[in-house]
């Protein structure tokens, strides 16, 4: 594993590096524009990115993008959360309506814990233009409400599950499969539940019930966390994807920040490559 370790270093040190793919080593104080930062911990809960090397299982042996992942604990308290946000800015009406979106979880089975919980989803839509007071609102991707058995149903413990979720997802059935709603523009909160609908959905009908604030409406922040009433968790997330056909791609890798000696070790290889040059130029 160690020189496995040393090959990502060095594609790092090397600035090899897209738009694309943003590798994400610790979380700030708060979210931001384009800063992933702790947006709510409640009570023991903590929030971490961690290096899975070495934990065996399908944790280590299936992670989606190796070697690390974000990680997400709640204590036995109703009230606790963990969640973690980013700051951004997307047309709402095009990601809904064209967009692709995905992540990685895992969700490792503890005793007590609640059993129907797993990180999740959200997106916040926020509509400047619209009603004061009901211009702001998340839909939620719970996983419990996106399993093949329908309706609410507990997610699979202790293997990563690769989530992709486009405008359609949860159309046609409004009991299970696609994103439930906080309240606002327009629309009540299904508290935690029914009715759930597909991002195309949801923007058909903000659009009319405030055509004018919806035109405007912007998907403010992308967040995944374990919300309240989520007693004894350990989940885990990857691989957080923001797509727009044709605009925007971006792919979220978290990872913890490298040992200090592969610092060492990336430095005398750029070092070596620096001499070998020198030589050939002699």
């Amino acid at each position: 594993m160690k020189c496995y370790k040393l090959v990502i270093v060095a594609i790092v040190c090397s600035s090899v590096s897209t738009v694309e793919a943003v590798t994400v080593t610790q979380f700030a104080a708060a979210p931001a524009l384009n800063v992933w930062g702790e947006s709510l911990l409640v009570g023991t809960s903590t929030i971490s990115i961690e290096d899975l090397t070495g934990l065996g299982g399908d944790l280590e042996n299936n992670q989606p993008a190796p070697i690390g992942a974000a990680l997400l604990t709640t204590g036995f308290d109703n009230s606790y959360r963990a969640e973690v946000a980013i700051g951004t800015a997307y047309d709402a009406s095009t990601l809904m309506n064209t967009g692709l979106l995905g992540y990685s979880y895992y969700k490792e089975t503890v005793a007590g814990g609640n059993t129907s919980a797993a990180p999740t989803l959200k997106l916040g839509v926020f509509a400047a233009a619209g009603n004061t007071g009901d211009n702001f609102g998340q839909l939620i991707y719970e996983p419990n409400w996106n399993q093949p058995g329908g309706g609410s149903q507990n997610p699979p413990a202790d293997a990563w599950q690769n989530v992709a979720i486009d405008s359609s997802t949860g159309d046609g059935v409004t009991t299970t499969g696609g994103w439930w709603w906080s309240g606002g523009l327009g629309e009540p909160s299904g508290v935690g539940g029914p009715p759930i609908r597909s991002l195309g959905e949801w923007a058909a009908l903000f659009d009319a019930a405030d055509s004018v604030g919806f035109a405007t409406a912007q998907i403010v922040g992308v967040s995944v966390g374990v919300g309240t009433f989520n007693q004894g968790q350990v989940g885990y997330f990857d691989n957080v994807s923001i797509a727009i056909p044709g605009g925007t791609s971006v792919t979220y890798d978290f990872e913890p920040i490298p040992e200090p000696s592969t610092f060492v070790l990336c430095g005398l290889g750029l070092a070596l490559i620096t001499v070998n040059r020198r030589r050939r130029r002699g």
